[in-house]
């Protein structure tokens, strides 16, 4: 999603630049399409649709539609400045920063997870060494495993490792980058401001090209109230700009989000601890030190006899 995120934000400054200097949008889109390097399969399918005479309207939904959500948030915001009136180039901008801010928090968390990720790879690695440690003792497993005690250890053991499994990949998905849809509704409300309607307009308006392009989740939300309307009152009332405010909200958002998902990746290093404790090590145990027991304790009694 981040190197996604990092080429279209490329795409679109060099867009907002080509519309500044007077280029047509369509033309515009073609020379960005054109200049893409490696090229980008998203592009040339929007040009193709542009060369066959169909409005940009509605050829860069139809290809945002089946993209990821950059490119889905970008139809909205497309829409959003052509429906509202505001300056185009501006609003391609603006986006275009706020993409690479996004891109930028999802890298900042993806750092932060290496050591975690890195710690679960080699702790689900030790039931395996168990089994290797074994074999090296000189084990005959193939034997010790026509017990039932040592059937029994094996089956717990292969049972602990899947719940060690399904454990840390839910610590590992909780601890995700924040959602590039994050502050969306925000950016998007201070594009549609800058078109000069009011307030209420703005923000009916951003609500639809949300919903035009399946993002009716990009909605910033706290405890239970919508900041957008929030934004609408307080500009309404205090006769505050609705942009200003919305794209310091926005800001503000996507940093209590990247703060909070840094702090849930640090805290993974700990809680990574449970499932060790309370399944890996156990699993060793069960697989590799156990069966080697019942091994040696079986051919110790053979000699005896």
């Amino acid at each position: 999603m981040t190197a996604e995120a990092d080429a279209l934000a490329r795409h679109v400054h060099r867009l907002s630049v080509l519309v500044a200097a007077g280029v047509a949008p369509a033309s515009a889109w073609r020379h960005v399409a054109g200049a893409a390097q490696p090229a980008d399969a998203r592009l040339d399918a929007l040009v193709a649709r542009l060369d066959a005479a169909q409005p940009l309207s509605s050829a860069l939904p139809e290809v945002a539609r089946d993209a990821g959500e950059p490119w889905r948030a970008l139809a909205a915001a497309w829409a959003v400045a052509a429906e509202s009136g505001a300056p185009l180039a501006p609003a391609l901008a603006a986006y275009a920063t706020a993409l690479r801010d996004r891109a930028a928090a999802e890298r900042d968390v993806v750092v932060a997870l290496a050591g975690p990720r890195a710690t679960a790879r080699v702790v689900l690695l030790l039931p395996l060494v168990a089994v290797v440690l074994a074999l090296l003792m000189g084990v005959d497993l193939l034997t010790t495993l026509q017990q039932p005690l040592a059937i029994a250890s094996v089956v717990l053991g292969l049972l602990l490792v899947v719940a060690a499994r399904w454990w840390i990949t839910r610590l590992l998905r909780a601890a995700a980058p924040p959602s590039s849809s994050t502050g969306l509704d925000l950016d998007l409300l201070a594009v549609a401001a800058s078109g000069g309607g009011s307030p209420e307009a703005a923000r009916r308006l951003v609500r639809r090209a949300l919903d035009a392009v399946a993002l009716e989740h990009a909605v910033s939300a706290e405890a239970g109230a919508d900041l957008t309307a929030e934004l609408v009152v307080l500009s309404r009332r205090s006769g505050a700009p609705l942009g200003a405010l919305a794209r310091a909200e926005a800001s503000e958002l996507r940093g209590r989000a990247r703060a909070e998902a840094r702090r849930t990746a640090e805290v993974l290093a700990v809680r990574l601890m449970l499932p060790l404790g309370a399944c890996v090590l156990p699993s060793f145990l069960l697989l590799g030190v156990v069966p080697m027991l019942i091994g040696l304790l079986s051919s110790t009694a053979t000699l005896g006899l």
